[in-house]
């Protein structure tokens, strides 16, 4: 019985190292204050950051866990509720609020007027690389916008 224990727990690690790696660096847990929930607002960043598709299947693991809990945080903290708002709407919220047209939006995201408006309106998908932008430029998660 032993000796199968330690081969699987071998078998596991062999396959999901990456997934341990992160781990480490940022255990799985209840995110308990804001201080933990920046952190791994900084690990979806870079994992989300990546070219589709360029995640190994640890990394993928991982990165589900990742946006289920802090997702538990927005919910019970923050007052953008990923269940009440779409991304889009979360996006029309903090723009308005920061009287932010869709000129300045643009600059915001490297784009267009036009590409911004599309946006603000859900007419155009929110990417990766944008909801990194509008997370730095709010201050927020971009999971938010994801």
């Amino acid at each position: 019985m032993e000796g199968s224990t330690v081969s699987a727990t071998t078998k596991l690690r062999a396959v999901s190292d990456e997934y341990f790696d992160l781990v480490r660096a940022f255990p799985l847990r209840s995110i308990r204050s804001r201080a933990e929930y920046e952190s791994a607002g900084r690990i979806l960043n870079r994992l989300l950051g990546r070219p589709e598709g360029n995640l190994t299947s640890g990394e993928r693991d991982y990165l589900d866990a990742l946006v289920l809990l802090t997702a538990d945080y927005d919910r019970k903290h923050s007052r953008f509720a990923p269940s009440k708002r779409t991304p889009h709407q979360a996006l029309r919220d903090l723009a308005e609020q920061a009287n932010l047209g869709p000129t300045e939006l643009g600059k915001v995201l490297g784009t267009t007027h036009a590409m911004a408006s599309l946006m603000l309106h859900g007419k155009r998908g929110i990417t990766a690389a944008s909801a990194r932008a509008l997370a730095d430029y709010f201050k927020v998660d971009a999971g938010l916008f994801v």
